[in-house]
């Protein structure tokens, strides 16, 4: 069979699905095709902030959302070492509201059926295989169904198909600015937990625990522990005990669940390094984590592909005809301004062991601010760099206070150069990226990527 569009999107997810959504609104014809059936779950933090949120709400999902039973999370709770702080998560005029944890099943299929009813042309249970080659170019899809293999041509082929992406192997997309998780993540659910007004979502870091928290759908909490990769193996001797050990241990959420009960075996990765890819070649292009991969420690996978995916779609209908090829190198040069530093601030907020001293100091005095930590909010919410917060003159302030409080000062001046050295060297691979692979971009394997 053979079917022909103006957009092959491959991944119907939170990526994919509000793509083919925004583009399909927009007047042009859209297969939409994932290999899973919905509802179906997936490896993900699915939390997502208020920048998500208003692409959501551009979608017009909210609603279907919130019927769900997940509550805004209007507050945060955050410990880093000594310094604890409960604060309003910001908003900005025309905000839904603040931020959701809903579980992927519920949102992918919401996604899916807000696709589907803009007009997209959506093949669930259909696994791209190979690309169809016209004239040196990508020009479209071919895919495996049940009922056999299908050609979906089009001038465009969208790779919104996650961090093992078909589409970006299939035409030879290099990775770079790979950043190694230090840590490993287990996840779990929980019923009857105690009901709290506002919602929170806590972040809780010290020493070398780390525990995130949150009310999500179905009048579930979620729980997640991540804990250094040194004490995997002996996590892994017993995944349940281990698990409700480290939560035990983190004495805020204990007791919001001292009466309820974990609904299923904790789930979890260890590994989830950050990375880029080249994401924009003749007649394809790579979105959400297809593209881009951060370490997850900060919640940013899904409002990034909202974001990525809104700001895509516009990319696409402005271009016409004869400009796409441009459109979509512009694109990734955004889509890797946008994500840079985010990329690398959470590579440091899912560092292994205790947080820098001059960083504590940081955030103690910015608590006593006119603003206090609402820009370090801000930073989750996507709306203030982490540049702007982490300042020189603030790490200057920092590591002064951290010598008052006693700190050893070779071991501050140590941190402030690790720092400042670090920095150096990202902003560095931020203009000359380091690749790990050396295939060049669009020149695929003809054999095993063209049929």
């Amino acid at each position: 069979a053979r079917d022909a569009y103006d957009v092959v999107v491959v991944g119907a997810r939170c990526a994919g699905a509000p793509l083919a959504t925004f583009l399909a609104r927009a007047g042009l014809s859209v297969a939409l095709i994932d290999r899973a059936t919905f509802p179906s779950d997936t490896l993900s933090t699915h939390i997502f902030q208020a920048s998500g949120v208003a692409v959501l709400g551009r979608l017009g999902v909210v609603d279907r959302l919130l019927a769900s039973g997940a509550p805004w999370l209007a507050d945060a709770v955050m410990r880093v070492e000594d310094v604890w702080a409960r604060l309003a998560w910001p908003t900005e005029p025309g905000d839904p509201g603040p931020g959701l944890c809903v579980r992927r099943p519920v949102l992918d299929a919401v996604l899916v059926e807000a696709a589907a009813e803009a007009g997209a042309h959506v093949r669930t249970a259909t696994r791209a295989t190979g690309l169809v080659e016209r004239e040196g170019r990508v020009g479209g899809v071919v895919a495996e169904t049940e009922r056999g293999e299908v050609r979906l041509e089009a001038p465009l082929v969208v790779g919104a198909d996650g961090r093992s992406s078909k589409v970006a192997r299939l035409v030879g997309a290099r990775t770079y600015n790979v950043a190694p998780n230090e840590r490993f993540g287990f996840w779990a659910y929980y019923e009857g937990a105690a009901d709290e007004r506002p919602a929170a979502i806590r972040f809780l870091r010290w020493g070398d625990e780390l525990v995130i928290s949150c009310p999500t759908d179905g009048g579930l909490y979620l729980v997640a522990v991540l804990a250094s990769l040194e004490r995997l193996d002996e996590f892994l001797v017993d995944v349940p005990a281990s698990f409700d050990a480290l939560v035990a241990r983190c004495e805020p959420v204990a007791q919001l669940l001292s009466a309820a009960r974990r609904t299923d075996r904790p789930r979890g990765t260890a590994s989830y390094s950050g990375w880029f890819r080249e994401s924009a070649g003749p007649g394809w292009v790579l979105v959400g984590d297809a593209g881009h991969f951060k370490d997850p420690t900060p919640g940013q996978g899904i409002s990034d592909a909202l974001r990525q995916a809104e700001h895509l779609a516009s990319a696409i209908v402005d271009a016409g005809g004869g400009g796409l090829d441009r459109a979509l190198a512009r694109w990734w040069r955004w889509r890797d301004r946008d994500a840079r530093e985010m990329h690398w601030f959470a590579q440091d907020l899912g560092a292994a062991g205790p947080v820098p001293a001059v960083f504590v100091e940081m955030l103690r005095r910015m608590a006593t601010e006119p603003e206090g930590l609402r820009p370090a909010l801000d930073v989750f919410n996507h709306r203030v760099r982490p540049s702007e917060v982490l300042t020189p003159s603030r790490l200057a302030g920092g590591a002064a206070r951290a010598l008052a409080r006693g700190r050893p000062a070779r071991q501050v001046a140590r941190e402030v150069r690790t720092i400042a050295s670090r920095d150096v060297r990202r902003r560095w691979h931020n203009h000359r990226p380091r690749y790990v692979d050396t295939s060049p971009v669009g020149t695929p394997d003809p054999a095993a990527a063209f049929r």
